[in-house]
Parts: C-alpha cells; sequence; structure tokens
C-alpha cells in the first residue's frame, strides 16, 4: 500500500517537504516528483532468494523493483555494472526482464549466480540428509583431519575447534556433489554460498562491522559443534527460500538472468544493447569489500597469495593508492568537484585523491553505460553523500555534472532522496549516511 506521511525532511539540497512513504512495493504507475523525499518501509530484505547472504550496503528490493516495472517493459534488458549481491537482476529476473549483472567482487558474483538460479526441487530435498550423514560420520572420527585452508592470521580469527567443523563442512560439500553427478553443478554454488553466509558468524570477527575486525571488548561466545548446527540450519532455510523462487519461476512469467566476467568500466556488450540500467556504486571511504568477505574468500579458495592491496586497487572506489600518485593535487575539471578536492587535500593530499579517483573511475564507468544504452534508455544511479575529513561529499550533484557533461551526454531527467532506515552490516559513524540519492539519466534519442 502506499501512503504519504506527515513527516519532514532536511537537506542542504532539498526544500523542506512531506516525505512520500510507501509501505513494502511503490506501484509502477506512481511518479516521484523531481527533489522529493520518499521512505520505503522494506518488507522483501528476505523475500525468496535475496537473504542468501549478507552483503554490505544491500539495495532494498523495493527500489529496483519500482524502477524496472516504472522504466521498463517486459522482455527488455536491465543492466547492473556493479550489481554486488545481485539485488537487481534477481529483480529483473523476476519481472521478465532479462537481467545481466557485472561485478569486480568474486563473492558478489557467485552470490549473484546462486540467487537468480532456481534448483530443482528432488536434488534441494535429496542434498540435506545425504550431507548431513557425511558431515556427522567425520565428527564422531576424533582423530580425523579435515583439509584446513592456510591464509594469514587464520589462527586468531578463528578457534581450533571451528576451524575442524569448518574444513569437515566444506570438505562433505565437496565430496556429495562430486560424488553424485546426478547433482547440478549450481547445487555445489549453493552450498558454498550458504557455507560462506555463516563463516563470519563463527569468527572472531565483528560481525556486524564492514570491517574484518576483532573487538577486544566483544568476546564471541562460539561452542563445540554449533558451527555445523548453524550450518545445518542456514542449509535448511535457504532450501525453503530456494524452493520458493523455484516455485515462483514455475507459475511467473520469468527471464534468464547473464552474468559475463567483466567489469563496470569494460562492459562486453554492443553500443545501444541495453534498455535500462540501474546500480548503486560504491561508497567512498566507507566500505572495504575486499577486507569484508575475506574470511569467507579465504576458505572458498577465491583468494591467491598476492597481497589484498593489489586486488583492492581495481575497484572502484579503492583505497589502496600510492604516494607519487597523491604527492600533488589532481584536479578534474568539474566546478561541483574541484573546491572539494582542493579542501581536502590541505589536511590529507592521499584523500583527496581517493576522492578524484572515484569520480574518474564513475566517468569512465557512465561512458561505458551511455555507450552500450538504447536511445531513450535510462541509467538509474542510487548514491549517497558522505563526509571526509570534515567535508561533505556531495555525490550526486558530482555525478550530476560529469554525466550530463559533453563527453558523456545524458540527461539529468530528476533525482530524488531516498530515506534509509536499516542496514545488514552496519557502516562506521563518520561514514555513516541519512539516505540515498536516486538520478535517473536518459541517453537522447
Amino acid at each position: 500500500m502506499n501512503s504519504s506521511a506527515n513527516h519532514t525532511f532536511q537537506d542542504d539540497s532539498v526544500a523542506k517537504t512531506e516525505i512520500l512513504e510507501f509501505d513494502g512495493n511503490i506501484n509502477p504507475d506512481v511518479t516521484i516528483p523531481n527533489n522529493r523525499s520518499i521512505l520505503i518501509i522494506s518488507k522483501d530484505q528476505s523475500f525468496l532468494s535475496h537473504g542468501i547472504h549478507k552483503f554490505p550496503a544491500k539495495f532494498f528490493p523495493e527500489l529496483p523493483r519500482y524502477l524496472i516495472r516504472k522504466y521498463s517493459d517486459e522482455g527488455m534488458t536491465v543492466l547492473d555494472p556493479m550489481c554486488g549481491s545481485g539485488t537487481v537482476p534477481l529483480e529483473a529476473m523476476l519481472a521478465n526482464r532479462v537481467g545481466i549483472g557485472l561485478d569486480i567482487d568474486p563473492i558478489a558474483r557467485l552470490i549473484t549466480k546462486v540467487k537468480t538460479n532456481p534448483l530443482p526441487s528432488n536434488e534441494l530435498k535429496r542434498i540435506i540428509p545425504q550431507l548431513r550423514d557425511g558431515i556427522r560420520q567425520k565428527i564422531r572420527k576424533h582423530s580425523y583431519s579435515p583439509a584446513i585452508p592456510s591464509f594469514h592470521y587464520r589462527d586468531k580469527w578463528f578457534r581450533d575447534f571451528v576451524l575442524f567443523e569448518l574444513g569437515i563442512i566444506l570438505e562433505c560439500i565437496n565430496e556429495t556433489c562430486e560424488d553424485a553427478p546426478n547433482y547440478s553443478p549450481e547445487m555445489r554454488d549453493f552450498l558454498r554460498i550458504v557455507f560462506s553466509s555463516i563463516v563470519r558468524d563463527v569468527s572472531n570477527a565483528d560481525p556486524h562491522c564492514t570491517r574484518t575486525v576483532i573487538r577486544k571488548k566483544q568476546i564471541r561466545r562460539i561452542q563445540p559443534g554449533a558451527t555445523i548446527e548453524l550450518f545445518l540450519e542456514s542449509l535448511c532455510q535457504q532450501k525453503e527460500a530456494m524452493l520458493e523462487l523455484l516455485d515462483y519461476c514455475q507459475t511467473n512469467d520469468v527471464s534468464r538472468t547473464h552474468l559475463p566476467m567483466a567489469t563496470a568500466t569494460h562492459i562486453p556488450l554492443a553500443a545501444d544493447f541495453i534498455d535500462l540500467a540501474i546500480t548503486s556504486p560504491p561508497y567512498i571511504n566507507a566500505v572495504d569489500y575486499t577486507r569484508t568477505h575475506q574470511l569467507e574468500m579465504y576458505w572458498l579458495n577465491m583468494l591467491d597469495n598476492s597481497p589484498l592491496s593489489e586486488r583492492k586497487r581495481k575497484y572502484i572506489g579503492t583505497e589502496t593508492v600510492y604516494k607519487s600518485e597523491y604527492k600533488d593535487l589532481r584536479i578534474s575539471g568539474y566546478k561541483s568537484l574541484d573546491p572539494l578536492l582542493h579542501s581536502i587535500h590541505e589536511v590529507d593530499p592521499r584523500r583527496s585523491f581517493i576522492v578524484y579517483k572515484f569520480f574518474e573511475d564513475m566517468s569512465v564507468q557512465l561512458s561505458e553505460t551511455v555507450r552500450v544504452l538504447k536511445p531513450g534508455g535510462r541509467y538509474c544511479i542510487v548514491i549517497g553523500n558522505n563526509t571526509i575529513r570534515g567535508h561533505e561529499v556531495h555525490s550526486h550533484e558530482i555525478l550530476s555534472e560529469i554525466a550530463t557533461s559533453e563527453e558523456i551526454g545524458f540527461q539529468l531527467e530528476k533525482k530524488f532522496f531516498s530515506l534509509l532506515i536499516r542496514h545488514f552490516i552496519k557502516i562506521p559513524r563518520p561514514e555513516r549516511m541519512d539516505g540515498e540519492w536516486v538520478l535517473i539519466l536518459r541517453k537522447p534519442e
């Protein structure tokens, strides 16, 4: 049900106005006015396979669901070039659009692959008792020693008995799927993602922080056997979610998703191919995606022996920069950005370059998206403003200026502000945001 609330909101870029409050879904016939503020009371954060794995700064499904239905028709193509945990590709699929998701992050790609692939019900119902029996047989062998991956500070992050139990679970997943060729390859991916979803919870790290850290004052009370119990409980829950996804797909018209190996700055699609693009770029200076999921990726063998910093340099919004890069002030030529770069540079040259690099990368990304969009197609960007060294970064204004520049050529159709009320993973206080701007960009016809 859609309803307008009698709340007010004051932002530097938005006039004091009544907030439009939506209880769950937004009817696509609704037109949100320019510069208006909205509040979505999300009901579907765990709808179908949406809740299969925690991921920082996840979309509420209702927002991309509205944008997909508002700005595209059934059978059209919807791209998310930075798809994260796959909310947009899944919602596109459920709305009978062809969803295309790209992400540089390996665990993001795997989560998206799993949550958009319904599994056969007979496999789902058969795998759990078989896996449970295999785990119990190995646990009873007190002298048994499962293979446990080696990685930096492993014994700091996990207790010995947790390592033992995680090792047994992962070994049983691999053996069960390898010894039973009648299981689809997607089943192994599903089990690995369920396994990954509990790794942070049984580690010594703070499960509510985007950074993988151990809090000295926070003692994790994990008992022997709890890791296996949590995995089997999560497996049963996600089995039900996948069965609901299968039922939805069998009783509704849906499309398949495509997840090519590519990045947001090198989109492997022809020009004028996509009908609609929707994304939420990473935050500047707030979420370190590589370190957030480093424990999960170590266990799933997604990281080699190269330093994490080298991998992080490839991400948009990276904080891994070289001193030679930020020794001198970098300017962009954009009037909404350069004064900010000057001000931050006076107190922190490194942070100034990080901000510059983010928008430089986003300029490349915008160029790629406008190239693959059909004339008249829209690009919906959900972006939050944050504070860096005491200076507020109005990311939506800067991106609007870049996107509408002659070099890129988008038109800014409108923008509105979406208030946030909940996060899966907490963001540190200085970088936390009250909401996000939704930019509706349009490629000229």
